[in-house]
């Protein structure tokens, strides 16, 4: 019994994580190498994971596939998944949903004595990607270096 359960939730997480990972290289190339962000895809796949709704899915996506009398309704289903993480390959599906989850406009900065104003297009564990409406520029800070407010 563990067993069964053990391997259709591994079978489930294995099926889980290729729909992930093609969502993240979907943001990857439309979204963080459009804007030159210099961040490694292993950070950006890991630090923007969602633990919890992978263990659900994974349960459920291993829960379905061993489910023997529908088997058929399951690979339409996830057919339809692979589908929907591959329309983050097109240019600009891909780059609206990233810019919907990692952009964030119009925000006040101020570094030391310095302020200013701009988009927010990438934060990550150790440098912010800043875009400078006012000498349109993308420009790289430590996070540790700067304050944001709205």
């Amino acid at each position: 019994m563990i067993g069964k359960l053990f391997s259709s939730f591994f079978l489930g997480l294995i099926l889980y994580l290729l729909l992930d990972f093609l969502f993240f290289i979907g943001i990857k190339i439309n979204y963080i190498d459009l804007y030159h962000i210099k961040e490694y895809y292993n950070i950006l796949f890991v630090d923007q994971q969602n633990y919890i709704a992978m263990i659900l899915f994974s349960s459920l996506l291993g829960y379905l596939i061993t489910q023997k009398n529908r088997v058929k309704i399951f690979i339409f289903f996830y057919i339809f998944l692979i589908l929907l993480s591959v329309s983050m390959l097109y240019k600009p599906i891909g780059n609206k949903i990233a810019e919907s989850i990692f952009r964030v406009n119009n925000l006040s900065f101020q570094l030391g004595k310095i302020k200013f104003h701009g988009d927010l297009l990438y934060k990550g564990r150790v440098y912010s990607y800043i875009y400078r409406k006012d000498i349109n520029k993308i420009i790289k800070l430590k996070n540790s270096e700067f304050s944001q407010s709205k």
